[in-house]
């Protein structure tokens, strides 16, 4: 069994930098660590994953680079999959795609996540025990376009990176893609064997994340609208200026948003596109705003 120290030692002392760690824990007991790179991007990477019970394999941790500003992107992935890790008790695939029809962050073309190395190679992706025994690894997630997952489960990620010319390329979640359509035989999703379709176990996409601003952290949900199968959730009291700058806002997972505030999970259950619940109080009662 691995030490219960190696996996946090190992992401707190990763590239020697310092970290900060995120107030609020995935799922109620997954850390995410935040570090600034030299390359200019950021690093979330997770403690706690390798915890989860998994029913092959070794324990995993795992971290997304994204450049400053889009962190939100890379803690939709860390929570998408490590929601898959907990209800499925596997570890992500490496080189194998997730893929939905339809973008999982608002306003992109990303709608697939996959598993890769790091661009530091082993130092950075192997978890070892004081002796130097091999206790797991950190995986590193990529968020992809259509067209790069379809590279990636042709080609591989490393035919991708080839494509892109460079990982900067494949690091901002707004871009349009570096490649364009869809590549190989049966791209489009369908059910041959090898293809890229998304796996019936694959993280949940559909009314599983929630935006929600920061005052949540000191005060309840007063406005709940699900929009393009995303929740977003207000307490009432964001000013206009609050609500415009985009550090104000993080994301959540369904699971632990409704850790969080167990009374909405009536209306995320049953909500409909378009419509915004109003809640007055704790308990559980909301009306429907015209």
């Amino acid at each position: 069994m691995p030490s219960s120290e190696a996996f946090p030692a190992h992401v707190f002392d990763a590239r020697g930098l310092p970290p900060r760690v995120h107030d609020e824990r995935i799922g109620g007991s997954v850390l995410v660590v935040e570090k600034d790179l030299p390359e200019g991007s950021v690093l979330l990477a997770t403690a706690g994953v390798s915890r989860l019970p998994v029913g092959a394999g070794l324990p995993v941790e795992l971290a997304v680079e994204v450049p400053h500003g889009q962190e939100g992107a890379g803690l939709i992935a860390l929570r998408l999959v490590c929601d898959d890790v907990a209800h499925h008790r596997r570890t992500p695939p490496v080189g194998s795609p997730w893929r939905s029809s339809q973008p999982f962050l608002l306003g992109t073309r990303i709608t697939a996540i996959v598993a890769t190395s790091s661009r530091w190679g082993d130092s950075f992706d192997e978890v070892r025990e004081a002796d130097g025994t091999l206790a797991g690894h950190v995986r590193t997630l990529r968020l992809l376009t259509d067209g790069e997952a379809a590279v990636v489960a042709t080609h591989g990620w490393d035919g991708l990176l080839e494509r892109a010319g460079s990982l900067e390329r494949l690091l901002d979640v707004t871009r349009e893609g570096v490649v364009d359509g869809h590549v190989g035989p049966n791209a489009g999703g369908g059910d041959a064997a090898g293809s890229a379709a998304p796996a019936a176990s694959g993280p949940p996409r559909d009314g599983s994340v929630v935006m929600l601003s920061r005052l949540h952290e000191q005060h309840p949900p007063r406005w709940l609208t699900f929009e393009d199968g995303v929740f977003h959730s207000v307490t009432g009291r964001e000013s206009p200026e609050y609500m415009a700058d985009s550090g104000n806002h993080t994301f959540w997972s369904r699971t632990s948003y409704l850790a969080r505030f167990p009374w909405t999970e009536g209306f995320t259950s049953t909500a409909q596109e378009g419509q915004t619940a109003v809640f007055t109080d704790a308990s559980g009662a909301f009306t429907l705003e015209d």
